[in-house]
C-alpha cells in the first residue's frame, strides 16, 4: 500500500460519507462490524490481527459517528459506501473482514466491486433473513414493528427501527450472485450461531473454493465472546499466499502493490 495513504489514528475521523479509524502500516484489512454496533466490536481482535498491517476500523452508516445519510439504508447501499471510503483513501482493494450484517456488506461488496476485495472473512453472515433461526427471525422483526409504532411518536426511534428492518428484510442475496465472488474466501461461525447451519452451507458452496470454519462451544457474537480462536482464524487465513492464477491473477493485479 502507498506510504500516502491518509491515516486517522483514534478516534478517527469522517472519510466522505462514514466514520473511521485506521491503526498501524502494511496490508490493509477492513473490519466491518454488526447491526447496532460500531468498529469497537473488534477492540479484542485488534492487537493479534493488527500485527503488520494497517487496520481499518469503518462505522456503516447509521452506525457509531457515521451520519444515516440519504436513500434507503440497505445492505447493499452499505457495500457501496465501503467502496467510495476505499476510493477516499486511495485503496484500490484490500482483504476485509466482516461480522454479522458487516459480513453481509463483505459479500455484497465482493458481488458489486469485485476489484476492491482481496480476500474476504465473513462471520456468523447470511443471504437473506430466513437464513436465521426461526426464534431469531421472529423475535427481530415483533421488535421491528414495536419500534417502528414508537418511531410515529419518538423521532429518534426511527434509525433504530430502520435497523431492526436491516435484519428483518435484508440482505437479499441470491446464492447464483456468489459465483461471482472470485477471491479467497472464509466463511466462519461459532457451533451455536444463529445463522442455520445450513444457510452457512448454502454460503460456502456457493463461493467457488470458499471454506468453513465453525468455532466450537460459541455462540453469534464471536468478536467479543471468542476474540482469540476467531482472530487466529482469520491471521491464519490471511497469511496464506494468494492463489494466483486460481482468482485471477497476483497481487499486484488485484490493485494491491504493497
Amino acid at each position: 500500500m502507498s506510504e500516502d495513504t491518509p491515516r486517522f489514528p483514534a478516534p478517527g475521523g469522517p472519510v466522505g460519507p462514514l466514520w473511521v479509524v485506521t491503526r498501524g502500516s502494511g496490508p490493509p484489512l477492513v473490519l466491518l462490524h454488526g447491526n447496532g454496533e460500531d468498529h469497537h466490536v473488534f477492540d479484542k481482535m485488534v492487537p493479534a490481527l493488527g500485527v503488520g498491517r494497517m487496520l481499518i476500523g469503518i462505522d456503516s452508516r447509521a452506525h457509531g459517528r457515521s451520519p444515516r445519510g440519504d436513500g434507503p439504508l440497505r445492505i447493499a447501499t452499505m457495500a457501496d459506501d465501503v467502496a467510495h471510503v476505499l476510493d477516499l483513501l486511495g485503496l484500490p482493494a484490500a482483504d476485509l473482514l466482516g461480522f454479522s450484517d458487516g459480513g453481509n456488506i463483505g459479500l455484497e461488496l465482493a458481488i458489486r466491486h469485485p476489484a476492491r476485495v482481496r480476500r474476504l472473512v465473513v462471520v456468523g453472515a447470511n443471504l437473506f433473513p430466513e437464513g436465521t433461526s426461526a426464534w431469531t427471525l421472529t423475535g427481530v422483526r415483533v421488535m421491528h414493528r414495536v419500534v417502528a409504532a414508537l418511531a410515529r411518536v419518538v423521532p429518534p426511534l426511527l434509525v433504530v427501527a430502520e435497523r431492526f428492518a436491516l435484519m428483518a428484510h435484508d440482505p437479499e442475496i441470491e446464492p447464483d450472485d456468489l459465483s461471482r465472488v472470485r477471491v479467497p474466501t472464509l466463511v466462519v461461525t461459532g457451533e451455536r450461531d444463529l445463522v442455520r447451519p445450513e444457510h452457512t452451507r448454502l454460503i460456502v458452496e456457493s463461493i467457488p473454493g470458499a471454506r468453513a470454519a465453525v468455532v466450537p462451544r460459541a455462540g453469534h457474537m464471536l468478536p467479543t465472546q471468542a476474540p482469540q480462536r476467531l482472530s487466529a482464524l482469520v491471521a491464519g487465513f490471511l497469511a496464506e499466499p494468494l492463489p494466483g492464477a486460481l482468482f485471477g491473477g497476483t497481487p499486484e493485479d488485484n490493485g494491491t502493490k504493497t
